[in-house]
């Protein structure tokens, strides 16, 4: 289910999510079913929509085992280049066991390190990255905007009852913060999400749109909150204070100067 607010301010907006916070929080906190985490993501333009980078860099894409086969040829030119090495993908028996219907819902996404690290490093991703810090989202949809609003995503999975789903119909799975990665992805606490379903004898990959349309209100709730960028500079100084940056976030030299140039050149340093 899928809802949507514009605010003004992003004082209004920051006000709002600390009360859902707690809201979710008592909810938790009481024995009325399993409330999961709200995960962010911030867009810096409220126009686009919520797309992993492989619907947008190959929208054909959609078997599962076939983007396996991409990144098992990818594989073994990253690590000749980076001297590092990730654990072997036979991508034929992941296509035998993805014909499966079971073979997603009850265990572990296969090769989840290896895709979270190319998903940070820029190879087309069928994961969509969240963070657990609403702050965190709001510097990526604040830091360069791309249109007069932008916008911030709060999505929870879980609402109180167990999830139901069906083979033919697209769901969506959270995959969680737990795996060795690149540091950007604790720096960022990044959390995925990955939406398929399996038809035609195989799981393949289907817009998290398809999910939210079906306005399920126990499972896969969504929030769209839009703010306007003008509030950009505001929000990036505040976010500064608590130390939420380009350099925080990302580590590198690269980074480390915008951080000291978005601070010389903000309005205040002028």
């Amino acid at each position: 289910m899928s809802y949507q607010r514009d605010f003004k301010t992003w004082d209004e907006l920051e006000a709002h999510v600390r009360q859902m916070a707690e809201s979710n929080a008592t909810s938790q906190g009481l024995d009325v079913g399993y409330f999961s985490d709200l995960l962010f993501r911030g867009q810096a333009n409220h126009d686009w929509a919520l797309e992993t980078t492989l619907e947008r860099a190959k929208p054909q894409s959609k078997e599962l085992a076939e983007y396996y086969r991409a990144v098992a040829i990818a594989k073994t030119q990253i690590e000749t280049f980076t001297n590092r090495t990730w654990e072997d993908i036979d991508y034929l028996s992941l296509r035998q066991a993805f014909a499966e219907y079971d073979s997603l819902r009850f265990s572990n996404l296969p090769h989840y390190d290896f895709l979270v690290y190319l998903r940070h490093h820029g190879f087309p991703s069928p994961l969509l990255d969240w963070s657990r810090s609403f702050y965190v989202a709001a510097f990526f949809a604040f830091n360069s905007p791309k249109a007069e609003r932008v916008s911030i995503f709060v999505y929870q999975e879980h609402r109180g009852s167990g999830k139901s789903s069906s083979s033919g119909s697209a769901q969506i799975r959270a995959l969680g913060p737990h795996v060795r990665s690149h540091p950007r992805h604790f720096l960022q606490q990044g959390e995925y999400t990955l939406c398929g379903h399996h038809i035609e004898g195989s799981w393949r990959f289907a817009p998290h749109s398809d999910v939210f349309a079906r306005h399920e209100e126990s499972q896969d709730k969504l929030w769209k909150f839009t703010v306007p960028a003008s509030e950009s500079a505001k929000v990036i100084k505040r976010l500064d204070e608590y130390n939420i940056n380009a350099f925080s976030l990302f580590q590198s030299e690269e980074s480390l100067m915008a951080t000291l140039a978005a601070r010389a050149f903000s309005p205040q340093g002028l």
